[in-house]
């Protein structure tokens, strides 16, 4: 999610693309699983899909769109891998984070029909939030710039776990004690705790539940038959089961302490790859928001400095050989999802996935997908050869606001990349200084410094532009560890649970204590002052925080100097 390029606002398509899209079982290329297609372009997105999902393993349901004709529609792998059943397009799977965007629709028909306005302070509609003195305005969240507190994230998973009445009832619970982490409209930063409100704020302002809102104002009217808003236990006919990988194996998801049943405005529909056809044809042909509405919803937010956040309302914003695009992705527990949009040549792709870790990263796939729809496929540049030594001079670990941290490895002739959970992938080499990747579709454009060696690396893709900075290494700071009375050790003992449902096991040991986090292995900490424990390399801090009445009620975890996790006392 770049940060530099700019969007335009949606073109006006034709009515027809209504009628088509919703009955994609009756135009274009319909092909079932096993049979290839006859069509060539038809083939070249099933040889890019084929590889990807496993027959025998969980699979994928696609549906391609063009000038209003569906052009290919066909699924891969099994929609439950214990009973051999095959995936459908017809099969509801998770949408995952794919909701923002009918959260965000549904904001902006309750302010076409004048209920509220995305000017408005969210305390018109969730008085007793806690926003710290900040002015967070409904468009702060559309467009994940409210500055809330990055550690709000995990507190979806505690809040709305397992509530049967309105969101709003057990929103303020667990973030009454965070401040945010920046003025509103400061900074981007993607927040799922930020539609959850918005999720609250329908409620509020439309006097409906969440789910029956959007029954009620898109998914009846437009014939989504099979969109739903659900939890684990509600029983919704072809719906797929969700699994993950634990290495080479296939497991079932499994629920825990403080998973989400509920997830609210962030994530919390299922669908299916029709009826996400028939909501793109509602979106090009008016018919679910006024043009102002729309066109609102697909235009970049400016940050206060002027910084273009390729984000509206819900999607994110970028393009592709100069095609705008509207894409956005999903993923939760055992399940991925991806849309990508291209208005001005009408072309849609949806995949919607029952697994968490595919062979190849959903946003690859799908934008290989897209491209081949338009009829310019990404085609990855011809490797050549660099030296040894020149590659070392890019070895090192850059910094960036949107890739994050990133370690470029040489092993032997070949360069890494290594970025956050996209795991080590390799780089090619198409010059001295520039490299792709093809399993993560960037481009990596190095610059040198005054001492040879790189001082800074430029990541693009459809909707990033990130410039990382390379990072200097500096000694660590080693604490003295000092003498504890043993009373205070003891008092610090118990049990604590993190915002994410984690729980963190305190024991005493000798003069120190030992933290034991939920399925984590064990590790011991030293008192570097009467309430800071450190580890020996002193790379992860314990902080322990007494209530008013003198007892201790809380710790705060913190590590590689990242803002501290607090866990309250339960035991």
């Amino acid at each position: 999610m770049g940060v530099k390029s700019s969007a335009s606002a949606l073109l006006a398509w034709p009515f027809v693309v209504v009628l088509a899209a919703c009955a994609p079982a009756t135009t274009g290329t319909r092909v079932t699983p096993g049979h290839p297609p006859a069509d060539p372009a038809a083939r070249a997105l099933d040889a890019t899909l084929s590889p990807v999902y496993a027959p025998d393993g969980p699979g994928a349901s696609v549906i391609v769109v063009k000038e209003g004709r569906v052009v290919f529609r066909k699924a891969y792998g099994l929609a439950n891998v214990e009973l051999n059943v095959p995936m459908r397009p017809e099969h509801v799977l998770a949408l995952a984070s794919l909701t923002k965007q009918f959260t965000a629709a549904g904001i902006l028909k309750l302010a076409e029909d004048g209920k509220l306005s995305v000017n408005d302070d969210i305390t018109r509609f969730l008085p007793d939030y806690p926003t710290h003195g900040a002015a967070i305005t409904i468009e702060h969240l559309l467009t994940h710039t409210s500055g809330l507190s990055s550690l709000s994230e995990t507190s979806d998973l505690r809040a709305v776990a397992a509530q049967e009445g309105k969101l709003i009832d057990v929103l303020p619970d667990w973030v009454k004690d965070l401040p945010p982490d920046a003025a509103p409209g400061e900074t981007w930063a993607y927040s799922n705790w930020g539609y959850n409100l918005l999720g609250a704020i329908i409620e509020q302002a439309s006097g409906l539940s969440y789910g029956e809102y959007l029954q009620q104002r898109i998914f009846a009217p437009l014939g989504m038959t099979h969109t739903y808003y659900t939890d684990r236990r509600r029983l919704i006919p072809a719906r797929a089961t969700g699994y993950e990988k634990q290495g080479d194996a296939v497991v079932n998801i499994l629920p825990s302490r403080g998973r989400i049943f509920h997830p609210g405005g962030a994530g919390g529909l299922s669908s299916t790859v029709d009826d996400l056809a028939t909501w793109d044809a509602a979106l090009a042909g008016g018919s679910v928001l006024s043009k102002a509405s729309t066109d609102r919803m697909f235009t970049s937010y400016r940050l206060k400095d002027g910084t273009v956040t390729n984000y509206g309302y819900g999607w994110d914003l970028g393009t592709y050989a100069g095609h705008v695009v509207q894409e956005h992705a999903g993923g939760t527990t055992g399940f991925q999802s991806y849309i990508v949009r291209v208005p001005d040549a009408q072309v849609f792709v949806a995949i919607l996935s029952n697994q968490a870790s595919p062979s190849a990263p959903m946003q690859t796939t799908a934008h290989r997908v897209a491209a081949i729809a338009l009829g310019q496929p990404i085609v990855d540049p011809a490797p050549v050869a660099v030296a040894p030594e020149s590659l070392e001079r890019l070895v090192g670990t850059y910094r960036g606001s949107d890739v994050g941290t990133v370690n470029i490895v040489r092993e032997g002739g070949q360069l890494f990349a290594q970025v956050g959970g996209l795991g080590k992938m390799p780089l090619t080499a198409s010059g001295p200084l520039t490299f792709h990747s093809s399993s993560v579709l960037w481009s990596w454009e190095f610059e040198p410094g005054a001492d040879g060696r790189a001082a800074r690396v430029r990541v693009r893709d459809w909707k990033l532009n990130d410039l990382a900075e390379r990072v200097v290494p500096t000694a660590p700071v080693v604490r003295p560890v000092v003498a504890v009375d043993a009373a205070l050790l003891d008092a610090c003992a118990g049990e604590y649970e993190s915002l994410n449902g984690i729980l963190v096991k305190v024991v005493r040991s000798g003069d120190h204590l030992a933290v034991t986090p939920t399925a984590q292995p064990g590790v011991e900490v030293f008192p570097v002052s009467p309430t800071e424990f450190v580890t020996r390399d002193a790379g992860v801090q314990y902080s322990f925080v007494a209530d008013p009445a003198g007892k201790i009620g809380r710790c705060l975890r913190s590590a590689g100097g990242g803002r501290p996790v607090p866990a309250r006392r339960i035991l």
